[in-house]
């Protein structure tokens, strides 16, 4: 296969950027002497992660569109489309530049410049959508793109006009700090994630149902935030352990039975692939409301309860930890309709159905 020139795209947030990594990954095992680039934003968490990965990148100042009615959202999109042009002529320039043969993309506000650049230039293009309800950039390529993998099979629903491809999502794989947890192994143990900043709002709920004594006779693993950190490390038990950040989610996937969470992407493929019962909390702020679409793929089969957030209290989620982590009923219900879910090898089938179309040109 000759040499070729690949450029991928996607950031902003790290649902968007790990597994756009993960796919660079594999196919760099699977490659050899190729030039491979990276186009992304210089406000989104690849602006701090690209460099490790050892490969040329051009990071652009663009952020995404505010959905907001206020002033200061009309300012700051407004600013959006100066930023749009500027971008879209450093990226042609790139392009020109290193003339690439394909574009790999997974979204996000940090794709839709080299993707629209890609078509103009008419780059083939590979997309991959994380999200049960495809997000705006998806929807807008998707019909052009040479495939378009899917991280949920239910959202072919709304891509009806694409080349799709249900993959799952990639989970990216970094080193990882060995760590141990001392457990009454006698209970169930719950896992609190609040994404990987810590959520404000899942803390206070947490903390109160604490403060009441409604999570009793359950292990509980919290991962407050590192900004949080402080301010709850005070609950530290024997049977509670607080945590501002882990580096070993491996760990802690194993050792839970039950996982409260937001329902971002990445989240909910890790809780497929570690076959968790959970209840999730859709982040009512996530762009296009995707947090509950992709809880809904996992409630509608079973395998998890969701809750928004207007409807959450301190009283409703005790109800359910305990429901679940104590009832061996509905505990084994959930564990086995999980079990049962089709959860692909997503970087197999991704990174070749790349190279067979490497292969091809």
């Amino acid at each position: 296969m000759d040499k070729r020139n690949i450029i991928f795209c996607g950031g902003g947030t790290g649902g968007h950027y790990y597994p756009l990594m993960a796919i660079k990954n594999e196919l760099e095992k699977k490659m050899e002497n190729n030039n491979l680039y990276y186009i992304g934003s210089k406000y989104g968490i690849e602006s701090k992660k690209i460099i490790s990965e050892n490969m040329k990148s051009l990071l652009i100042p663009i952020k995404g569109f505010n959905r907001s009615f206020s002033l200061y959202a009309i300012a700051r999109n407004c600013l959006l489309f100066f930023e749009l042009f500027f971008g879209l002529v450093k990226v042609s320039f790139f392009f020109m530049k290193n003339k690439p043969s394909l574009v790999i993309a997974t979204g996000g506000y940090a794709s839709f410049i080299p993707l629209q650049i890609a078509k103009i230039f008419n780059v083939p293009y590979f997309l991959h959508e994380q999200n049960s309800f495809p997000g705006l950039v998806t929807r807008i390529f998707g019909s052009k793109a040479r495939k378009v993998f899917l991280g949920f099979d239910n959202a072919k629903k709304y891509l009806k006009n694409s080349d799709i491809l249900f993959t799952g999502n990639p989970i990216y794989n970094h080193s990882q700090k060995d760590m141990s947890l001392s457990l009454d192994q006698t209970k169930r143990t719950v896992l609190i994630l609040g994404g990987s900043q810590g959520s404000v709002f899942l803390n206070n709920i947490i903390s109160e149902c604490i403060d009441n004594k409604m999570l009793n006779n359950i292990n509980i693993i919290w991962i407050a935030g590192l900004k949080h950190y402080d301010k709850y490390k005070h609950y530290n038990t024997e049977s509670i352990k607080v945590l501002s950040f882990v580096d070993n989610m491996p760990y802690l996937y194993d050792i839970c039975d039950l996982i409260v969470s937001r329902s971002g992407a990445m989240t909910v493929s890790e809780i497929l692939e570690f076959k968790k019962p959970s209840i999730l909390i859709p982040f009512r702020f996530a762009a296009e409301n995707h947090q509950v679409f992709n809880a809904k793929y996992l409630e509608e089969k079973f395998a998890a309860l969701l809750i928004e957030e207007k409807d959450l209290t301190i009283s409703l989620l005790s109800k359910e930890i305990n429901e679940i982590c104590k009832n061996d009923r509905v505990y084994s219900s959930m564990k086995q309709n999980i079990e049962r879910i089709n959860n692909p090898d997503s970087i197999k089938i991704i990174s070749n159905s790349i190279m067979e179309h490497l292969h091809a040109i």
